[in-house]
């Protein structure tokens, strides 16, 4: 005769193995452990409706990207020629960590685009500085020099600008008239006449 068991769920004694079903190292009635599959999958998606219903209800996420702000036609014209000088100094299509660091600039130090574009050819024309690579890196260490830079030039033009250099100095006209070259010939007739006398 087979051994007995207690049912885990119910507590009763299974009358007979075909009843069993193996549970957790115990043995159970197979009615009791249909009815307990049944109980956890009806709670599993009782879950599963609540958390839809739960999420229906929060407030619909927003994308992470951000609104750029909206630029005038200087600025986007301004933009627009810092880019294209860029991509002739470097001659090749920038990388997105130019765009990257650029777009830095103007949020975390309020540069301009014009501004940058202006300590570029402060760079490259000025000092002629050698710039190969991703030369955006160098904008900020240059961006004060710069600007004082072409600020002194915009101070030289404002105070120059009443006067007239058309009246500052008197024109004069200088005509040149070159020299004369005498070209020194030599007589070949008198030559041949002397070679035909000593013979």
């Amino acid at each position: 005769m087979a051994a007995k068991h207690k049912c885990y769920f119910c507590n009763e004694i299974i009358e007979s193995s075909s009843e069993e079903t193996p549970y957790k190292k115990r043995y159970c009635h197979t009615r009791c452990y249909n009815s307990y599959l049944k109980a956890i999958k009806k709670n599993k998606d009782d879950e599963l409706t609540q958390k839809a219903k739960e999420s229906k209800k929060r407030k619909p996420i927003k994308p992470n990207a951000e609104l750029k702000e909206a630029l005038s036609e200087e600025e986007y014209a301004d933009k627009k020629q810092y880019y294209q000088y860029l991509r002739e100094l470097i001659n090749e299509e920038l990388s997105a960590k130019v765009y990257a660091l650029s777009d830095q600039y103007v949020s975390r130090y309020n540069f301009t685009f014009k501004e940058m574009y202006h300590t570029l050819v402060y760079l490259h024309e000025i000092i002629e500085k050698e710039l190969v690579g991703e030369v955006v890196g160098l904008i900020p260490y240059y961006f004060t020099e710069a600007q004082n830079y072409f600020k002194s030039i915009e101070q030289v033009e404002e105070a120059n600008k009443d006067i007239d250099i058309s009246k500052m100095y008197k024109e004069k006209v200088i005509r040149i008239q070159p020299k004369k070259r005498i070209i020194k010939q030599i007589d070949i007739e008198s030559i041949g006449k002397g070679e035909e006398n000593g013979s």
